[in-house]
């Protein structure tokens, strides 16, 4: 199961780059409110479950702490570092692991680190989809981040 996930977070890696360099290429998107606030959202996310997976779930900064979408970026590219060296490290039983979600509402039934993990990476391709609709409506165009043309692509690396 591991290796599933390390896969789908390499296209999740490869999918966030695209998504970044479509919408830096039209700048009008990333002076959008709903786009900024997408591109957060979804890096605070992956940021707070991997947080939770190290045992040290914390509040990710906001938006307004970050200052700039350059910012936001690099955050998003720090998760990545860490992710890999998460990746590289957990021991397979961890998977099985029942976590506690801190901004899951109480009482939570039982979720596995692994359900959480499937979790990122599907809450982050709702929103990248949502920021293509978005891109297109401002006159730009999203390239194709769907898993399957990854791998059709050959898997390739992200291009941050």
């Amino acid at each position: 199961m591991l290796d599933e996930l390390s896969d789908l977070f390499d296209h999740q890696e490869w999918a966030d780059s695209v998504h970044w360099r479509a919408l830096t290429a039209h700048p009008q998107a990333l002076d959008d409110d709903a786009v900024q606030r997408r591109l957060h959202h979804i890096h605070a996310v992956q940021r707070g479950f991997l947080d939770v997976w190290n045992g040290t779930p914390r509040q990710a900064p906001a938006l307004k702490e970050l200052g700039s979408m350059d910012a936001v970026r690099r955050f998003a590219r720090d998760y990545y570092r860490d992710l890999s060296a998460f990746l590289a490290a957990v021991p397979r039983a961890r998977l099985d692991e029942a976590l506690r979600v801190p901004w899951f509402p109480d009482p939570q039934r039982p979720i596995r680190m692994a359900e959480t993990m499937q979790q990122v990476v599907m809450h982050s391709e709702h929103h990248r989809g949502q920021n293509a609709v978005r891109l297109r409506e401002l006159g730009g165009v999203m390239p194709p981040t769907d898993y399957i043309y990854w791998i059709l692509e050959g898997r390739p690396s992200p291009g941050w």
